[in-house]
């Protein structure tokens, strides 16, 4: 049985495998952060764009997130297509 995994073997056992879960956990805190990030960001164009701000600011808040949805839209159905190919 030299050089074989054993499937019974605890996951952390094989060489590299406590690698992978350290990297996959700064993956995840990564991806967390930046989603905080992105919640931060979205709480500050609510905090501006809320009842009584000029109407500028409105229409800017309004057109960039428009365009955001849209871009965001179409890379999502880009992804979705690549990953089923």
């Amino acid at each position: 049985m030299d050089g074989e995994c054993n499937s019974e073997s605890p996951l952390f056992e094989r060489p590299d495998s406590a690698e992978k879960a350290i990297k996959l956990i700064v993956q995840d805190q990564d991806y967390t952060r930046k989603i905080k990030e992105l919640q931060a960001y979205l709480d500050k164009v609510k905090e501006i764009a809320k009842p009584g701000c000029s109407p500028e600011v409105l229409k800017m808040a309004l057109n960039s997130m428009s365009s955001l949805v849209s871009f965001l839209s179409r890379v999502s159905s880009t992804r979705k297509l690549h990953a089923s190919l």
